[in-house]
This record gives structure tokens, sequence and C-alpha cells, in this order.
């Protein structure tokens, strides 16, 4: 019994502090979401009540965003002459190193370390729960790619910007993690800023 108490008062913590980390970002939303925390399915949102098209669901200005531009990384993305996904994960893998010190510290405390994706799956059990089926091959060739991906862009950045940056957030795993976490929750959000994160949207 205490343990689930205790779960709960941290759930309900980290909602909290999510709300005001969004009140500061200038990022509203209707009356009409209510915010879950469950232990098996995470953060979630679900509408209080029936909603019509055209009601606004949520306002989330560009700046809450986390994006290679509005990442304090961007620099070193930019010299590296990284973008896309891989730059994201840069960003996102940075912002998380920072820990409360990232202007994101109220949303990425609610993020999962990693999605449950095939992507972060161990090879044996790609081999075992895929063999047999088309994806069995893509997800293997994928991980190469990702793989070297990392070996030949993430990897040098530890040497180039080794002051700024703390190797025990930007190794295979964490950029696995980083690339999950980007293919299932990021939008497109401009030219400008390309995909990015967006909080409250993701939920």
């Amino acid at each position: 019994m205490a343990s689930d108490s205790s779960s709960r008062y941290s759930s309900t913590r980290r909602l909290r502090a999510f709300k005001r980390w969004m009140k500061s970002q200038g990022i509203e939303w209707s009356d009409a979401l209510e915010f879950i925390d469950s232990p098996e399915n995470g953060i979630s949102v679900r509408a209080s009540y029936d909603l019509k098209e055209g009601d606004v669901v949520a306002k989330i200005p560009k700046r809450a965003c986390l994006t290679i531009k509005t990442s304090g990384a961007r620099e070193i993305i930019d010299s590296a002459g990284l973008d896309g996904s891989l730059g994201l994960s840069v960003a996102l893998m940075y912002e998380k190193s920072l820990g409360e010190e990232s202007p994101w510290a109220g949303y990425l405390q609610l993020l999962p370390h990693q999605e449950c994706v095939p992507l972060v799956w161990t090879v044996g059990e790609v081999d075992s729960l895929l063999i047999g089926t088309e994806l069995h091959k893509t997800v293997k060739e994928d991980k190469a790619l990702i793989y070297e991906d990392w070996k030949e862009n993430i990897l040098p950045l530890m040497d180039s910007a080794a002051q700024s940056l703390n190797p025990s957030f930007f190794g295979i795993e964490d950029y696995f993690a980083a690339k999950s976490l980007i293919s299932s929750r990021s939008f497109e959000i401009d030219e400008y800023h390309g995909f990015g994160m967006v909080p409250l949207a993701d939920l």
C-alpha cells in the first residue's frame, strides 16, 4: 500500500511540475483536457467532455518546442553540420544531460527513457519476435544504419565539443533511446524549425 500511495504522489507531483512548466512557457490548454498518469501507460491526455470540430484544444508557442533551433546545443549541431532527426537527437540528448538546468526540464521529466519500438529491441528480441516477417530484415538494417550514424556523427562530437557535452548521455543506447522518442513523438513544426518535440501535443 505504501508504495502505491508514494507512486501516486510522485506522479501527481510530476504532473503538477509539468503544468507549472507549461504555464511558464505560455502554453495554454482547454479545460476539457484531463491529464492521466498511470503506471502501465505513463502520461496521457483525454477529453473530459465532447469536443466539437474547430474547438481550440491547446496553444503551444514555438519557443516551447524542443528543436535544433531552440536547443542550447544549436551551435554544436550547426558546426557539425547535423540536421533532421540526427540533429534533433543531439538536441534531445543534450537537454537531458542538463537535468534541472535545461529549459525543458519540466517537460523532459515526463518522457520515458525510450519508447518500446523494435528499434530499441535487442538483436535476440528482433530475431525471435520478428522472424518470418518483412520487418525482420528492415529493423536489423535500420539498427545497423543508426549505429553507423552514431559512430560517424555523434562519437566525434565527444572530442570536438568535449567541454560542453557529458559523454554519459551520448552513448549508443542513449542515441537509440532518443531516436525512439523522436520517431514516435516529434512533429513537423515549420520550415525554419523543422521537426521538433512538441510538449503536450505529444501526449
